[in-house]
């Protein structure tokens, strides 16, 4: 897992979220509430597609340039499916398959993200265990 992943209050706009992806080379970026508690999941793909897709083109116009200043909160995926430290590496992978997501944010029992565990750190370690 990555620990300490960089995460995002609710209000932020997809505009500032899409460059932190970029800028980060990141998928995903949990969302916190007032108490810094894990309240949604964002990934990159989501604010793709609630930014119009003029942005950047000579067609752009102001309408184009408000899907920048949305809030987050706005399209964040609610009731993230999560696993907690120490679980199993198996179970976690199961847990990804089951549900058909490419994350999982690690979660104290208060909800405060303490890593994220994406499908990239599950190759990184299947492709260092050797037959």
């Amino acid at each position: 897992m990555t620990p300490d992943p960089l995460c995002v209050g609710m209000d932020m706009p997809l505009g500032k979220a899409m460059e932190l992806c970029l800028e980060k080379r990141i998928r995903h970026l949990p969302v916190l509430d007032e108490q810094n508690r894990l309240a949604g999941l964002v990934t990159d793909r989501d604010i793709r597609f609630h930014i119009s897709p003029r942005i950047g083109t000579i067609s752009e116009n102001n309408s184009d340039r408000e899907s920048l200043r949305r809030p987050i909160h706005l399209i964040m995926v609610r009731g993230v499916v999560v696993t907690v430290p120490g679980m199993l590496l198996s179970e976690a992978a199961q847990l990804m398959l089951a549900n058909r997501v490419g994350c999982l944010p690690v979660v104290d029992p208060e909800r405060h993200v303490v890593g994220m565990l994406t499908t990239t750190d599950l190759i990184r370690y299947v492709s260092r265990i050797r037959p």
